[in-house]
């Protein structure tokens, strides 16, 4: 009986978080982890409901707690690793994710999250093989498509991110960010008209675009 409340409480605290009302959500959430405190869904939705009600800080502190309580969760070691990384600690929230793995987690889920770490520490190096496989199995991912194509034009594989951002806007043809990756990838490959074309496609989807205003100042001074 109470296996089956414990569930029912979550689940109504999911619709709830859904529609936004996440003070009322983790009510509900703290109803389930009453019955059951080692609910991993319940201690994962209550974390997203303190970020929205309080901050991130605060839900690292919740997750913190819990990982002493069950030091063998591989989710709450994910669930820190993504505080962190949004909190702009990379280096640091990569090794909560090894530690994740360590502990059992799906390495799949963690894809995601290492290759941007990687990307918020420019190395692409690492960067580019974990896009890789995230996109191998999320291939809608417009935004991973995008910063992939960015990683390889670090790495002067200019064709190659070319056809990144031309596969994100065949999904997305009025995202500014293609436009204007794309355009660095030509200006590397030596092609700068077809670099003014599209970084100025970029300024007429997002005219704040800071990469396409100054790549164009730099192609005008240069002719």
């Amino acid at each position: 009986m109470q296996d089956q409340e414990k569930w029912d409480f979550f689940d109504q605290g999911l619709d709830l978080f859904d529609e936004e009302k996440y003070q009322e959500a983790l009510e509900f959430f703290d109803k389930a982890l009453a019955i059951d405190p080692a609910l991993e869904n319940a201690i994962a939705y209550k974390s997203f409901a303190i970020t929205e009600l309080e901050s991130l800080e605060k839900s690292l502190e919740y997750i913190d707690s819990q990982i002493k309580e069950y030091p063998d969760y591989g989710s709450l070691y994910y669930l820190k690793a993504n505080i962190i990384s949004d909190l702009e600690q990379f280096k640091e929230s990569n090794k909560y994710f090894e530690m994740a793995l360590k502990n059992g987690f799906e390495e799949e889920i963690t894809y995601y999250g290492r290759a941007y770490n990687y990307l918020g520490l420019n190395d692409c190096e690492n960067a580019v093989p974990l896009f890789e496989k995230h996109l191998a199995t999320n291939v809608d991912d417009v935004q991973s498509w995008c910063e992939l194509g960015n990683c390889l034009i670090s790495l002067n594989r200019f064709e190659e991110a070319i056809k990144c951002e031309d596969r994100a806007l065949s999904m997305d043809p009025d995202y500014y960010l293609p436009y204007s990756y794309k355009g660095n990838a030509w200006m590397g490959l030596g092609e700068d008209e077809k670099a003014l074309k599209c970084f100025e496609k970029a300024l007429t989807l997002n005219p704040g675009d800071e990469n396409s205003i100054i790549n164009m100042e730099k192609l005008k001074n240069s002719n």
